[in-house]
This record gives C-alpha cells, sequence and structure tokens, in this order.
C-alpha cells in the first residue's frame, strides 16, 4: 500500500475513532464526504467494516486494556 496523503491519514484515523463509538455527528458527515471522493479510503472502509463484522460472530477473549493498546497503536502507526 501506498503512503497515504495527510487527509486520508486524518480520515483513516476518523475510521478508527468511530469503531471505538467516539463518532459524532460532524465526524461522521467528514467521514462521509471525503469517502465519496476518495476511492482508496472507501476501500480500507469497506475492510474495516468486514472486520468488524468478522469479530462480531466469533466469541470475544478477555484482552487487557494495555494489549488493546498496543494492538491500536500498531494499527496506527501503519497507516
Amino acid at each position: 500500500m501506498g503512503t497515504k496523503t495527510d487527509p486520508c491519514a486524518k480520515i483513516i484515523r476518523k475510521m478508527y475513532l468511530m469503531l471505538e463509538g467516539g463518532e459524532s455527528g460532524s465526524l461522521c458527515e467528514s467521514l462521509r464526504s471525503h469517502l465519496e471522493g476518495c476511492a482508496s479510503c472507501a476501500g480500507q472502509y469497506r475492510v474495516l467494516q468486514d472486520l468488524v463484522s468478522l469479530c462480531r460472530r466469533f466469541p470475544a477473549e478477555e484482552v487487557s486494556e494495555e494489549e488493546k493498546q498496543k494492538i491500536k497503536e500498531k494499527l496506527l502507526k501503519s497507516l
């Protein structure tokens, strides 16, 4: 995957905020607006939706808050 432009990197971080339940009306609107004009980010969004759907189908293991934070940081650094 190529290097994301600054606006796209910000949008992808917003996607993760939404997954954490930190969405607001303005966040959702800016995300929706960007996704309508950016095929790359729209593709990333679809992947995240699929991932969330898969995760909901399987029983959750208990993961410590520390481990959750490490995973989140690694995901954000990979963008």
